[in-house]
């Protein structure tokens, strides 16, 4: 997958789920800035692989948002 194509679907994911992410500690960036960040934090193949993880959970009717929380919490705290 391109990194256009990975930004994209991340920047994506985090309109579609603002509401829920609002109240986390990523809440005052946009979805641009989360996808810079993010893609800084774990590079682009991690992202790609976290992006298909939420493409699953979804198809599953799982809860994609609490696996990006996670992650999130990982990320601060490392």
């Amino acid at each position: 997958m391109e990194l256009a194509d990975i930004k994209r679907q991340l920047r994506s994911f985090c309109r579609r789920n603002r509401t829920a992410l609002k109240y986390t500690h990523i809440g005052q960036y946009t979805a641009e800035e989360v996808g810079d960040m993010f893609l800084e934090c774990v590079g682009p193949e991690e992202l790609e692989k976290i992006l298909h993880d939420i493409e699953i959970i979804n198809q599953r009717g799982g809860d994609s948002v609490k696996y990006f929380m996670l992650i999130l919490e990982g990320l601060k705290a490392a």
